[in-house]
């Protein structure tokens, strides 16, 4: 009976049948290490994942099973580190293509991950069980009055409980989060002496509006910033990348953003052929590196991919045509039932602002330098750095996708995005004279809030949005 739970949840998370026999043991070990019980297996497999994920599409079982490969390895890096292979990890928001580099270039000699990403990802929206984690952060110094970020708590968890080991290098990117790179000096001075970091930030100081990658001047500064970096990277793991490599890593980097570009475009087809959750996870593949590598991923988007178009031809949708829908800032699967709880009150909120890839995005670079192309495609991608600029990108988004409107505030508990998402929602507001809501919130997790709590405030905004369309 024990067999069976776990080898229900590889089928429903995509994996074949000749897959059972390597991938069984490995998952009962993984679940292990993770402090997953059979009972919150067949929570997942009973409950979680089909109350939220569109398990039917043979391309959606394909996406959860990249990220459960993913996590298996994860449990393994500690392995890795014992048989010499090299540890690097990052952590979001950062550019992935100098990761998968180091992967391009040694294969078989280096790990990469942002593990705090992956195991908050699958811990919270496949079984609800990141709180352990949390609490256990909590508990030994990160104080959860703070609300500090849970992938900051999550980071530092892990690495005490063991699940992963000491990194050669942490390449840690303060472009946005500024508590992020105090995280890992807190976890090298109060736990482990032996987490080891370099820093890369980049300062907030633009004139509001800043169109900041068409700065030349900004585009050198990140440029050197990501050059700097890297090779201190590639200098304390002892393997040198070709810039041939992170070439082709971009050239990769553009087609499969080209092809989740397309995805954004069928979800916001009329009416919305796939609920938000679903798709949400292949958007990750655009900002976290796999180690397992970002090949599997691909082929799920791509089965994804025809299965959407056809129930596009067809026709149909989740919710009547017709239906409002809302562009929503961000919207995580590790909190999968906001998105649910609109699409059963009549709304859709198919894309999340920041997966939506403008046409100026999705443009080859300008440059040939592999450092002033990746740094551009940040300042373009990012936004994130100027809500002037970002505002900018949204109204364009909105008004691309013929959103009715737009959810901002589930990121109110972070230090910078908390308060650009007030100047945000006035700016969008005033641009496209569509209605803009405020939702207090955390992205990665809920226990601060809970369905019961949040109902009567999306209800209410449901309601307004089915009688402004009307």
């Amino acid at each position: 009976m024990a067999n069976n739970v776990h080898e229900d949840f590889l089928r429903l998370t995509g994996f074949e049948e000749e897959e059972m026999a390597e991938y069984l043991p490995e998952w009962r070990k993984a679940s292990e290490k993770l402090g997953l019980t059979e009972e919150d297996v067949r929570f997942a497999v009973q409950e979680r994942l089909p109350a939220h994920f569109a398990l039917e599409l043979e391309g959606i079982r394909k996406l959860l099973g990249c990220f459960v490969k993913e996590t298996i390895d994860l449990t393994k890096a500690i392995e890795y580190k014992r048989r010499g292979t090299k540890i690097v990890y990052g952590i979001l928001p950062a550019i992935l293509h100098f990761y998968y580099a180091l992967k391009l270039t040694a294969p078989d000699k280096v790990f990469v991950s942002f593990p705090d990403i992956f195991i908050t990802f699958v811990m919270n929206s496949f079984f609800h069980k990141l709180a352990p984690y949390l609490e256990e952060a909590e508990k030994t110094g990160i104080p959860y009055g703070c609300r500090h970020c849970a992938l900051n708590k999550t980071r530092y968890a892990i690495r005490r409980l063991g699940i992963i080991p000491s990194p050669d290098i942490n390449w840690i990117w303060g472009f946005i989060c500024d508590e992020a790179p105090k995280t890992d000096e807190f976890i090298q001075l109060y736990h482990d002496p032996e987490w080891k970091t370099y820093v890369t930030r980049l300062p907030h100081d633009q004139p509001l509006g800043t169109v900041e990658d068409e700065v030349i001047e900004r585009v050198e500064y990140l440029a050197d910033q990501m050059r700097d970096g890297f090779e201190s990277v590639q200098k304390e793991i002892g393997i040198k990348v070709p810039e041939e490599k992170i070439k082709e890593v971009i050239e990769i980097w553009q087609k499969y953003a080209a092809k989740v570009s397309e995805l954004g475009q069928l979800m916001s087809v009329d009416p919305q052929p796939l609920n938000a959750v679903s798709g949400r996870f292949f958007w990750e593949g655009l900002f976290t590196p796999f180690n397992t590598g970002i090949e599997s991923m691909e082929k799920a988007l791509d089965i994804a991919l025809r299965e959407v178009k056809e129930r596009v031809n067809k026709k149909e949708g989740i919710l009547p045509q017709g239906a409002p829908k809302l562009l929503i800032y961000s919207m995580h699967p590790t909190v999968p039932w906001i998105a649910k709880m609109f699409e059963e009150n009549g709304v859709g909120i198919p894309l999340s602002e920041f997966f939506i890839l403008t046409k100026k995005q999705l443009r080859p670079s300008s440059f040939e330098d592999p450092y002033m192309a990746a740094a551009e495609s940040w300042l373009r991608t990012s936004g994130m750095v100027n809500p002037g600029y970002q505002a900018e990108q949204i109204c364009e988004k909105i008004t691309t996708h013929k959103f009715d409107g737009m959810v901002f505030g589930l990121m109110d508990f972070d230090r910078w995005l908390g308060s650009s998402h007030r100047i945000l929602g006035r700016m969008v507001e005033e641009k496209t004279r569509l209605p803009v809501f405020y939702i207090e919130g955390d992205n990665w997790e809920d226990r601060d809030y809970s369905p019961e709590a949040l109902r009567t405030r999306i209800e209410s905004i449901c309601e307004i949005m089915k009688i402004r369309k009307a």
